[in-house]
């Protein structure tokens, strides 16, 4: 369950979040998570809609564009300043603060987005606990993780040991295992067993297969652009059916009427 030690970082930045070398598994995961996260938001105009570990606010951006009221809040300093100049003069509004201790009246949220954070704070149970409070009861979160029991980490994890045997292990983390920076190895059932403790879960998706498996992306790269994105593609219609091997899982919720 927990990966890394529970603290904050304050000055935490997204430089390495993408490595330097992008194969077409790793293109092709990151908008497509984007593209059903807010899809599944569902904003109607005007709604008041929170994205919690925003980082630059491009999320948040594309939900003020889609007629939400959108706030963006980031503990860490140099996230909010990039976040300034990202959205420019977007109608977004940016908070500094943890999602632990949300500053926010008591169902005073419509909807609330949580894309590949949750993975990284101090206490993520207490973060679900404080998003179902700031909502509204008949309001919405959507929460996003790296699903660390996807089909792609079993087939790293077996073929590890393998491969270290043939020496054809590179001196760097494994996929399979979670950064440093996280405190929490998400699967599918920890992330639904959270959240139902505050929300009821109305929806779970997945997105994406195989991103990261071994030698995965370098086949990729050598077909032809169009064969590979139709793979692709149709991988993540499977990945839609069975989140619990997908990439990235997604739930939907709402706030339990306790």
């Amino acid at each position: 369950m927990v990966a890394g030690e529970s603290r904050v970082d304050l000055e935490w930045d997204d430089d390495e979040v993408i490595p330097e070398k992008v194969y077409p598994d790793t293109d092709f995961v990151f908008p497509k998570m984007a593209e059903v996260t807010l899809d599944m938001v569902a904003l109607y105009g005007g709604e008041r809609v929170l994205d919690i570990g925003c980082g630059r606010a491009i999320d948040a951006l594309q939900l003020a564009k889609r007629g939400g009221n959108a706030i963006g809040l980031d503990p860490s300093s140099k996230m909010i300043r990039e976040a300034k100049i990202y959205i420019g003069d977007g109608n977004v509004d940016l908070v500094r603060g943890i999602g632990e201790a949300l500053p926010f009246k008591r169902r005073s949220l419509d909807k609330i987005i949580c894309k590949g954070a949750l993975d990284h704070f101090a206490d993520p149970p207490k973060t679900l606990e404080e998003m179902s409070q700031v909502l509204k009861l008949k309001g919405e979160a959507v929460i996003a993780i790296a699903n660390f029991e996807s089909l792609s980490c079993r087939l790293g994890r077996s073929w590890y040991p393998i491969l270290k045997k043939f020496r054809r292990v590179k001196d760097e983390r494994p996929a399979w295992q979670p950064p440093p920076d996280h405190t929490y190895r998400f699967d599918c059932p920890l992330l639904r067993g959270l959240a139902e403790r505050h929300f009821e879960v109305k929806k779970t998706t997945g997105v994406s297969l195989l991103w990261t498996a071994p030698y995965w992306g370098k086949l990729l790269s050598i077909l032809p652009r169009g064969i590979s994105m139709t793979i692709l593609n149709f991988l993540d219609m499977i990945a839609r059916r069975v989140p619990s091997l997908s990439d990235v899982i997604i739930i939907k919720g709402t706030p339990r009427n306790d």
